[in-house]
């Protein structure tokens, strides 16, 4: 598969900790998928289906993308980046009646590991990578769960400061003027992150800031001031920034 190809434990480098030294070794050999590189910009993701090949989806291995779904004018957005696992092309008709759009743009230079049928055969002698594999479906399905539960405060300005820490937890770096969310937020996105129109966000975050809660530095990324709201007491930034 030469430079067109890349292991799984080398895609995600957790995938490889969950075997010993030996299987590690065979499966940087043999756990090859195929790679798709994808330019920023929308993403047609009925056209990667590859029916032929059996195609059961994708794995981020790097890069950053955003799913956006429309409800009768409503949009809600979903941001996936490294170790994500996805199928791009499915829309379960028949769990759910209300239409929806779904839209995917790509944020930053990204790049796919194809998951075929014949990555699962390559992959069958280490079961704990197809297990971990579809754990990933279940994480996304979580932090999908806690950023519904945002959505559900009240107030704008909560559901910012909450929705950025969120993220903070995922995607955050510390530095010594606070915590630093390197993804591309425009007051647009985290409106439909957050399930809020965007004037109102763009009041609320200006109300933050005033409130030194956070700030956007000159490269547009937001950073995060002082600790994580009490919602948020167990976030695994916190002890780094005491």
């Amino acid at each position: 598969m030469g430079d067109k190809a890349i292991s799984l434990v080398d895609a995600d480098p957790e995938l490889g900790e969950l075997l010993d030294e030996r299987d590690y070794e065979a499966a940087r050999r043999e756990a090859l998928a195929r790679l798709s590189r994808l330019s920023p910009g929308v993403w047609d993701a009925t056209a990667a289906l590859e029916r032929d090949s059996h195609h059961r989806g994708f794995l981020i291995a790097d890069g950053l993308m955003a799913r956006d779904v429309d409800v009768m004018g409503r949009r809600c957005c979903e941001l996936l980046g490294h170790g994500d696992v996805l199928r791009p092309w499915a829309w379960d008709s028949e769990g759910s009646h209300v239409q929806a759009e779904v839209g995917w743009t790509v944020l930053e230079q990204t790049t796919l590991a194809v998951l075929d049928h014949g990555l699962v055969q390559r992959i069958a002698p280490w079961p704990a990578l197809g297990v971990e594999l579809f754990n990933r479906g279940t994480r996304r399905a979580h932090h999908l769960a806690v950023a519904l539960a945002i959505s559900h405060h009240q107030r704008v300005d909560d559901r910012l400061l909450l929705t950025l820490w969120h993220l903070a937890e995922r995607w955050g770096r510390v530095t010594p003027n606070g915590i630093v969310v390197p993804l591309p937020l425009s007051h647009q996105r985290l409106a439909d992150i957050v399930g809020a129109h965007r004037p109102s966000v763009t009041t609320a975050l200006g109300e933050l800031g005033r409130g030194g809660a956070l700030s956007r530095r000159q490269d547009g990324n937001w950073l995060l001031h002082g600790a994580p709201p009490e919602q948020l007491r167990h976030h695994k930034l916190a002890a780094a920034l005491t």
